[in-house]
């Protein structure tokens, strides 16, 4: 069963009032003043992306989620041409099929359990038997333990609102912090290695083609590359790699002496063109991540 809407309590910043998403668009902009909470509710898609509703250990969060009964998953509780004790007659025909594409909501506990669920003030299933009711309830309660968000298996990447891009010392690995952390890495290695795993084109084209579409008429770049501290004057930075932007007519541009807001379109870049690439598999799409950008203003 698919969830359209889900909402949780219980965050270190929504203890009391349900806080989430009605649904959730391709693109999604989430407004509101400092410390109302916007980074807890990225808390809840992250989580979502991880796992079901109520199917993780650890978060100690309530959720309140809304959905609409489908066939397969109704099935899967009531099978055509069985029967049982619980509930008399045909399990599908005469109880199952009465609840295809009837939205309801239903709320979990921090454990798991489902606490309740409630139907359209309208809704009237057909009555048969004399509990029938109660135990079809049961049933449905099964069906929404482990409900399927769209989000459920994404890649989740955040970049916080915290971030920079420094000077890294030579690291194998691959990744890239929500703070920034590793993008200097990452760049040297593209640009640098001969791996045909990490051909230098996508920083060296890809990346510079989108960078220079952003910044339009405010700032052309002809390259980007990586140097080298290597003398005894570079003081705490001597063995550290060092991204450079080469602009014409002004040579190479430290991007440490550079400001935020150009910081923040690489890391944004890296994430979207780059991250895709060196997390998985190169045929995995970008449709399979999920990216968190905070206060890209």
């Amino acid at each position: 069963m698919r969830v359209n809407s889900v909402f949780f309590k219980g965050n270190l910043c929504f203890h009391k009032e349900w806080a989430g998403f009605e649904t959730i668009k391709p693109i999604n902009i989430i407004i509101g003043r400092n410390n109302s909470g916007k980074s807890h509710l990225l808390d809840l898609v992250e989580s979502l992306c991880r796992g079901n509703p109520g199917g993780r250990d650890g978060d100690n969060w309530q959720y309140q989620c809304r959905g609409v009964l489908d066939e397969e998953s109704l099935k899967s509780q009531f099978p055509e041409g069985a029967s049982s004790t619980d509930l008399v007659g045909d399990l599908w025909y005469s109880h199952g099929n009465h609840y295809v594409g009837v939205e309801i909501t239903w709320e979990i506990d921090a454990r798991g359990r489902v606490q309740k669920i409630d139907f359209p003030n309208d809704f009237r299933p057909q009555s048969y038997g004399g509990s029938s009711a109660e135990n079809r309830l049961v049933r449905i309660k099964e069906i929404v333990k482990s409900p399927i968000h769209q989000l459920n298996g994404s890649s989740f990447r955040k970049l916080a609102a915290d971030r920079d891009i420094k000077t890294e010392p030579t690291e194998k690995e691959l990744t890239l912090g929500s703070d920034g952390s590793g993008a200097t890495n990452i760049i040297r290695r593209f640009i640098t290695s001969s791996s045909e795993q990490l051909p230098r084109e996508i920083i060296q084209q890809e990346v510079l083609v989108a960078l220079n579409a952003i910044f339009e008429n405010d700032g052309h770049f002809a390259e980007i590359q990586v140097q080298h501290h290597d003398d005894e004057d570079a003081g705490e930075e001597q063995g550290h790699w060092e991204v450079y932007l080469g602009e014409e007519q002004k040579g190479l541009i430290s991007l440490t002496n550079s400001g935020s807001g150009l910081k923040t379109v690489i890391l944004v870049l890296l994430n979207l063109l780059v991250v895709p690439k060196i997390e998985g598999n190169e045929n995995r799409k970008k449709s399979e991540f999920v990216f968190a950008f905070e206060e890209l203003e």
